[in-house]
């Protein structure tokens, strides 16, 4: 059995069953997020006599993401004492439980809290298990099993989206159904063992290489990259019901299936990160940052239905390779000892960013008076983050410069 950490070895890989497993983790927080969605006016219904029921109902859905990072951090530095696996197993009980309460909460209060719980114990969950699969994994198997994590949320956002929407007009409790996948995947994560092995990849590497010091600079650049990266590749899909309504191309119905081509995208794109593996990161990074300004740009300027849906799926590529990207390239650089804190900061900055964004592109569009002009402004971000990439690639020297 493998130590408490469940590190991997460094002359092989862990099975399919335990790239599967972590693979799921991830998803956890999209299934969350998206089961709350269809039924927000349901549950502003449910609940007429609680104060300011119209203000805090965005809530249900966007309180779990916030919660997220708030435990990133401390779950990347207390997987490093108590093991990582040890602490994925018990994150996902929790969450197993909490995930499901709001099928039964009869307060309004008491459903936050359990959204609340059930976003602390994601943000541990995604820490460890990204953590985890760089223990597990290593080369061109980590990096496929970080794409298909990618790929798999994407998925799953589609498929719980439609899902929950579809339960939630039968009553709007339904609609969290889907959420009870968190148990079979704790049964997953208690019955399949860790892989019997005795060092991990990370801890090899550095042996040979010497390496094992922070590389401070490296992350610095990872990390601010993942915060402009998010901050500029995502409002369009959250602006895109309002861009539809502004250019008079479509309903709601055309607004999902917008957001489904974006989705069906962004999973094609990370499962096909195999293609790029020979780009260094820096490169991917501004492959996906620049896929995402050419479909913006497209999007500001659609004239026609097909038009913008092409420029949709192009935003979803960038989406797709943005966090497999940044997550392997995270995963190389770091020593072993320090992954679950690096990873940790990673993820609190990733979904904090991912709380604000939709702020900050609705304000931008009512600043700019309309949703296009702020698109166009996004667009000209992305080319400004894509020149500075391309900028790291051709420096000589320089810890940016060397990202392998």
């Amino acid at each position: 059995m493998a130590d408490s950490t469940g590190i991997g070895a460094p002359d092989r890989d862990a099975g399919l069953i335990q790239g599967v497993l972590l693979a799921c983790v991830p998803t956890m927080i999209v299934a969350t997020t998206c089961v709350a969605l269809p039924i927000l006016p349901a549950i502003i219904r449910a609940f007429p006599a609680q104060p300011h029921i119209a203000e805090l109902v965005p809530l249900v859905a966007v309180l779990p993401t916030l919660t997220v990072a708030v435990t990133s951090i401390a779950a990347g530095v207390l997987g490093e004492t108590v093991g990582r696996r040890r602490l994925l197993i018990l994150a996902a009980a929790v969450f197993a439980i909490s995930a499901i309460l709001p099928l039964w909460l009869n307060s309004f209060v008491l459903i936050l809290v359990s959204r609340a719980v059930a976003g602390l114990a994601v943000g541990v969950m995604i820490t460890s298990a990204v953590a985890l699969t760089g223990d597990y994994y290593s080369g061109a198997t980590l990096q496929r099993w970080l794409a298909a994590q990618g790929g798999a949320s994407a998925i799953v956002g589609v498929v719980v989206s439609a899902a929950s929407g579809a339960l939630g007009e039968i009553g709007w409790r339904y609609a969290f159904l889907p959420l009870f996948v968190g148990i079979p995947l704790f049964v997953g994560l208690v019955a399949v063992p860790a892989p019997k092995v005795e060092t991990s990849h990370a801890h090899h590497d550095e042996v040979e290489s010497g390496a094992g010091s922070a590389p401070w600079a490296t992350w610095l650049f990872i990390f601010g990259l993942a915060i402009a990266g998010t901050l500029i590749i995502f409002p369009p899909a959250y602006e895109l019901g309002v861009l539809l309504h502004e250019k008079a191309l479509g309903t709601s119905l055309i607004t999902g299936l917008g957001v489904a081509v974006l989705a069906a995208a962004a999973a094609v794109a990370a499962f096909s990160m195999g293609v790029l593996r020979r780009l260094p990161p820096p490169a991917k990074a501004a492959l996906a940052i620049g896929a995402a300004g050419a479909g913006t740009l497209l999007i500001a300027q659609a004239t026609t239905l097909p038009m913008l849906m092409l420029g949709a799926a192009l935003d979803g590529v960038g989406q797709g390779l943005l966090g497999p990207v940044l997550s392997i390239w995270l995963m190389e650089r770091t020593p072993d000892r320090l992954r679950g804190r690096a990873v940790g900061v990673y993820t609190t900055l990733t979904f904090l960013t991912l709380f604000v964004a939709p702020l900050i592109a609705r304000w931008a569009a009512v600043s700019l008076r309309t949703s296009s002009a702020a698109m166009r402004g996004y667009a000209i971000a992305d080319l400004v983050v894509v020149a500075i990439l391309v900028m790291t690639m051709f420096r000589r020297r320089g810890p940016v410069a060397v990202p392998a």
